[in-house]
This record gives C-alpha cells, structure tokens and sequence, in this order.
C-alpha cells in the first residue's frame, strides 16, 4: 500500500519539472530514514496533508539548485536567495502535491494545506510528527539536486517489509 501513496506524488512531481520549465528529473533510489531532511537544505516547502491518510511532503534543495530552478521557471537570473526564488520552490510543490491529490480519490480521502516555506533550514516545528519517512532524491540539469521527502500516517503502509531501501 505505501506504494500507491509514494507514487502518485512522485509522477506528479517529475511532470510538473517537465511542464513548468522543461525540466527532466531523475529519481534516485528511494530510502527509509528517521532523520528529517528538510532543515539539511537551504529552502525546503512542506505541504501537510490529511483525511484518511495524514501525512506530509517536503522538498529540499541546496541555494546553488533553487536559484537554477528559478532561473529557468521565471526567465530571469537570481544570484541570491529571495523571494521569488522561495515562491518558485513553494509553487512548485504546490502545484504537484495538488494533482497528486487526484489519484488519492481512488483510494482515500485527503485533504492538503498551503505550502510552508522553510529557508535556511529554519522550520520552528517538527516536520509532521512521525518517526519514519522516505526519502527520494532526484537529480536535474547538471549539477543540481534536491530530496523529496513524505511521511505518512497509515498503519497498514508504515509496516517494514514494503520493499524500499534503508538510509544510504
């Protein structure tokens, strides 16, 4: 069952790189970690979601990887970490978590929140409250990189045994 809730956002995640700025990605092996990886980056947004799967996805990405990112979606250059380049990360997200949020009709219901934009790796609260996430990293362009992190809440899918990797 973890499956059925992992893969949705990964497809929507490598469509939306793809749509919004040409933009191929390319997933790593995925990994079971009890560490959190959002405050590890220097922008990261969250987007928590509940109903009958609760739950949250991250993704978080070194400066170097967000202001390429924001290069090629907005169409100008960025040499610092502003808002726009923040607002890029967080749309991003945004934008895949909600399509995701389609395939979930099929299997459950779920209800998403706005996105939180953490920079800096300066997040006041826990990244949703559980102990186990997965953690898949994808590559893009040349040099950039960033980890797309979920935790979810659903006995039947935090069993071991799934069939994913352990933390490299």
């Amino acid at each position: 069952m973890l499956k059925e809730y992992i893969m949705p956002f990964v497809k929507e995640c490598e469509e939306t790189f793809v749509n919004t700025g040409d933009i191929k990605i390319t997933a790593g092996r995925p990994y079971v970690t009890e560490v959190c990886l959002i405050n590890q980056g220097d922008v990261s947004t969250i987007i928590e979601f509940s109903g009958d799967v609760a739950g949250a996805i991250a993704i978080s990405m070194d400066k170097s990887s967000a202001l390429k990112l924001a290069d090629i979606v907005t169409g100008s250059s960025h040499s610092e970490m502003d808002d726009e380049v923040v607002e890029v990360v967080s749309e991003l997200v945004n934008i895949f978590t909600g399509q995701a949020k389609r395939h979930f009709e099929k299997i459950a219901a779920l209800f998403i929140s706005l996105p939180i934009a953490v920079v800096n790796g300066k997040f006041s609260r826990p990244f949703y409250s559980e102990s186990r996430y997965i953690a898949i990293p994808f590559a893009f362009l040349e040099d950039s990189e960033f980890i797309l992190t979920i935790s979810i809440n659903d006995e039947a899918s935090v069993l071991p045994g799934v069939g994913w990797g352990s933390a490299p």
